[in-house]
């Protein structure tokens, strides 16, 4: 994913095929990263950030991303975050590693993320 900042508190993030964009707005007034196509947030945590985007055939790219300074921690990326039903299982992949984690429900928690590192992975809903 391209991410690119053109002007003031908006970023444009493109997928990698160059195909769909989505544009994002930094509000303020709650601190949080909106989606101007429907209003959404991501999560930004403290210093925990969860970063998505879908792909094509419908699964979602996630990064997760410990900005902290120190020590490590493992990270929650919930369903409905990433635009899943609650309620229905999903299929998690570490990109980096090539490695599937498991069928999850509702969530994955990662394993302890260290500071300044980052978890990049491929999170498929299962029909």
């Amino acid at each position: 994913m391209d991410v690119y900042n053109f002007d003031g508190p908006n970023v444009e993030a493109f997928s990698c095929n160059k195909g769909d964009n989505q544009e994002w707005n930094w509000n303020s007034a709650d601190e949080t990263l909106r989606s101007q196509h429907n209003g959404e947030c991501l999560t930004i945590e403290q210093e925990i950030e969860i970063w998505a985007a879908p792909l094509n055939g419908g699964s979602q790219a996630v990064l997760l991303l410990n900005r902290g300074s120190s020590g490590s921690e493992p990270v929650t990326v919930n369903w409905t975050t990433i635009g899943f039903p609650a309620d229905h299982s999903a299929t998690v992949r570490d990109l980096w590693a090539r490695k599937d984690l498991g069928t999850f429900t509702g969530s994955f928690t990662s394993s302890n993320i260290n500071f300044h590192s980052v978890m990049m992975l491929n999170i498929t809903l299962n029909k």
